[in-house]
């Protein structure tokens, strides 16, 4: 009996470091001016100016889970074979043509952790002939996680297998 992983390939939005430092700058200010400045001094326009930068930055510091990610293909290992397709161009790598494969181990999602459609795991398979795939996938539950694990710990990849858990993981691969 074959067991199987599927999942998705995707790729998150991420954001200009130099927005990000700015925006930051402004909602650190923002944040000063609606709560701690002193209330009969405050400008009424800075005050509104001040108090919409500082909800949009709860939005971005706690609405981003809710963004959901692009797919740009799937992701299947068998303990047989990886097969994926990615941005349209379908691959398929036998056992005996993998070199190696490396996963940078996050969590998987729930309602606890950062995103509701599952935590972001990045994934590195090398091929025999030197070619590289680098794949951001999700896990989506416990089960998927688990699925994983089981295919990834077999006999088939035991000496082809490596991970790093990354230091904000919850769970234990």
């Amino acid at each position: 009996m074959t067991t199987e992983f599927k999942t998705e390939i995707v790729k998150t939005k991420e954001f200009n470091k130099i927005f990000m430092i700015v925006f930051g700058i402004l909602y650190l200010i923002s944040t000063f001016y609606v709560f701690l400045y002193d209330k009969e001094n405050q400008n009424i326009y800075l005050k509104y100016l001040a108090l919409s930068i500082y909800i949009s930055g709860i939005y971005f510091l706690f609405g981003q889970s809710f963004i959901k990610p692009k797919k740009i293909g799937y992701l299947k290992i068998t303990t047989d074979r990886i097969e994926f397709n990615k941005n349209g161009v379908n691959k398929i790598i036998t056992l005996n043509e993998l070199e190696s494969i490396y996963l940078k181990y996050m969590d998987y999602g729930s309602w606890t952790s950062h995103s509701i459609f599952g935590n972001k795991n990045y994934l590195k398979i090398t091929e025999k002939s030197g070619n590289n795939y680098y794949f951001e996938i999700l896990l989506r539950n416990k089960n998927s996680k688990n699925d994983l694990k089981k295919i990834l710990n077999s006999s088939e990849y035991n000496e082809k297998f490596d991970f790093i858990k990354i230091g904000t993981s919850r769970t234990e691969f």
